[in-house]
């Protein structure tokens, strides 16, 4: 199976849509696949073509089952012919169906849709299915996946390449599969066909916090760089350069018109004379103003959409984004340039020069000895924060007709912060007092994000729901809330809190559970079931402090014993400290890093366990008296 820039697998849900309440990937498999691919020269249009031949051969284990097929094409691939036999038969009104795709937050994409259903009315019905197709510049072949979005009994894949056109392959993530390859000379079209064997191959599956499928699954990197065809000669990416170079010339003359941009960086700056303080307006008003939709049509997939127009529209991509933000830091003087990366969804870098490594587009601005990384789809986040899917990640900026290779830096756990300070004591059957609230880096962003996608007039009611963990028993009032709206503070929440459920009385005993937010609590991985390694949405701190005022007369009778467990990873600490009158609860949850491989599974299980046994401890005072 052929990913046309991961689309594919990022869709698989589409892929495998079906009208029987059968499962799928247990009723259909693909017993053999056989993917052919040919280099070919275009006289009549004067280009390096790729032909593809896609072939698979369902075979249903139940019946009555519908499958529905689909692929996947745009501008660079085209769809030339479709064959479907079912038991050796074309079926009766085979009649594909052609249809621009658009789901969510695509707003417009040049991507379409070809698909149909495969009735597989027997059990051991077989559906044999070729797609014919041609991708029309090499540029566009980055991808060739073994896996399919059902599981490959038997699959080859082979790539004809003549000898007059240079390709790299990079095979990726062959270890754990049983994959065999060889390589022959083809003499009457002086070309060499490498062949890929395997078996076994399970299906495609996304998972929520696992890696991207560049990481998981067995495939290719095809590097088209160059091709000699008798007199013609051809330069594709046959160096970073040859990428930047392409890059470079889609984003000329894309500003827009000066004089409009100019007016509106001056409206955004006026009063202000610190540097900084300019380029914070700029930024933050992007951020906040226009709205992130993702774009995919054709060149426009790279291209920029010009500033001024996305100033118009009040929308815009990453690269629409990345654009107006550059286009008005450089009308209010400053040296801003576009760039690009790949988030860590994407495993290669920029050592494998192709379309296949980048995925995003922000601003950066170097300024004072320091290059400032601006990501405008990021909002509510301040303008020396990183989000976690770009952190630590290589970044091509413009820099002329030459380039600078830079790396957006790595934040500590303590960018992201959400704690909590409570001072309570005991009034009646409820737990009472004051409760302080701050978030910090993207701990703030998720809580701004959920706060701004309401009315202005239901925040209150919202942030006390989220407040109070959806707790009916924990009541909030005196709700003081901090701007909502700067990116540049942290969001800070204060509040009188009565809590019916954090406490149980037996006669003059008080048993009494002084966290209501248990983080982590739910955390156990189900290591049957997550097939991959872990990733955490971000490096985070979680800090609690809680100081309940004893009643007078009153002392702890039983304190809970503490947490303290420290990994590479992560690290959980609970602590209770007694002094005259109170009881001090600590907690600080830290993961310090995303990545929790399999091999930790069961390590982090055992500790959750841990963590749940403390937060199942209840604190217990009674009168010094008994």
């Amino acid at each position: 199976m052929t990913i046309k820039l991961l689309i594919t697998y990022t869709l698989c849900v589409l892929c495998t849509m079906r009208l029987s309440a059968l499962e799928v990937d247990s009723a259909v498999t693909i017993t053999s696949l056989k993917n052919e691919f040919r280099f070919n020269w275009n006289s009549k249009d004067n280009r390096v073509e790729i032909i593809q031949k896609l072939n698979n051969i369902y075979t249903s284990s139940a019946y009555q089952v519908n499958y529905t097929v689909s692929e996947f094409y745009n501008n660079n691939i085209s769809i030339d012919d479709i064959t479907c036999k079912v038991d050796g038969r074309t079926p009766r009104g085979f009649k594909p169906e052609y249809t621009y795709y658009s789901n969510n937050d695509i707003f417009y994409s040049d991507e379409r849709l070809c698909y149909f259903t495969l009735d597989l009315a027997k059990k051991g019905s077989i559906g044999n299915v070729t797609f014919e197709e041609t991708v029309n510049d090499p540029r566009y072949f980055t991808n060739i996946y073994f896996a399919d979005n059902l599981p490959v009994q038997q699959g080859e894949v082979s790539i004809e390449i003549p000898r007059w056109m240079k390709v790299d392959i990079k095979e990726f993530n062959f270890n754990d599969f049983n994959i065999k390859k060889s390589t022959v000379y083809n003499s009457s079209n002086d070309a060499d066909i490498i062949t890929y064997k395997f078996t076994n191959i399970p299906a495609m599956k996304k998972e929520l916090h696992g890696p991207g499928p560049t990481y998981v699954y067995p495939h290719l990197l095809i590097m088209c760089k160059s091709a000699i065809v008798g007199s013609k000669q051809f330069t594709y990416f046959n160096t970073l350069a040859d990428l930047y170079a392409w890059y470079h010339e889609l984003v000329k003359d894309v500003a827009g018109d000066p004089a409009l941009l100019r007016t509106k960086s001056n409206e955004l700056t006026a009063g202000l004379t610190n540097d900084l303080d300019k380029i914070k307006a700029i930024f933050y008003y992007v951020q906040d103003n226009i709205r992130y939709i993702a774009f995919e049509d054709g060149i426009a997939g790279f291209k920029p959409e010009k500033a001024d127009e996305v100033l118009r529209k009040k929308y815009g991509d990453c690269k629409g984004m990345a654009n107006l933000t550059k286009a008005l830091l450089v009308s209010a003087g400053f040296d801003a340039r576009l760039c690009w990366l790949g988030t860590k969804h994407i495993a290669y870098d920029y050592q494998t020069p192709s379309m296949a490594v980048d995925n995003h587009m922000i601003c950066g601005l170097p300024y004072k000895g320091k290059i400032y990384y601006l990501d405008a789809t990021e909002t509510y986040i301040g303008i020396n924060e990183y989000a976690e899917r770009i952190q630590g990640r290589q970044v091509l900026m413009e820099d002329g007709d030459k380039y600078i290779l830079g790396k957006i830096p790595y934040a500590q756990p303590q960018q992201n912060v959400s704690s909590e300070i409570s001072k309570l004591h005991i009034n009646g059957a409820s737990l009472a007092g004051k409760v302080s609230n701050v978030w910090k880096g993207e701990d703030k962003e998720a809580v701004l994000a959920g706060i701004n996608s309401i009315k202005h007039e239901n925040v209150e009611d919202v942030m006390k729901h989220y407040l109070a963990a959806g707790n009916t028993d924990y009541a909030i009032n005196n709700l003081v809330l901090s701007s909502t709206s700067n990116a540049d503070k942290d969001l800070n929440a204060g509040y009188d809190v009565d809590r019916k459920s954090g406490i149980s009385a037996f006669g003059k005993e008080y048993y009494i559970d002084l966290d209501n937010r248990k983080e982590l609590s739910g955390a156990v991985i189900a290591i049957d079931e997550q097939k991959n390694d872990y990733w955490f949405s971000r490096k985070d701190q979680i800090a609690t402090e809680t100081e309940l005022t004893l009643p007078p007369g009153y002392k702890a009778a039983s304190i809970p014993p503490g947490v303290n467990i420290s990994r590479p990873g992560y690290e959980f600490y609970i602590t209770y400290i007694s002094s005259p009158g109170k009881i001090t609860y600590k907690k600080t949850l830290l993961i310090k890093n995303t990545l929790l491989t399999k091999a930790n599974f069961s390590q982090w299980n055992q500790d959750i366990e841990l963590l749940n046994k403390a937060y199942n401890e209840n604190l217990v005072i009674k009168p010094v008296s008994q």
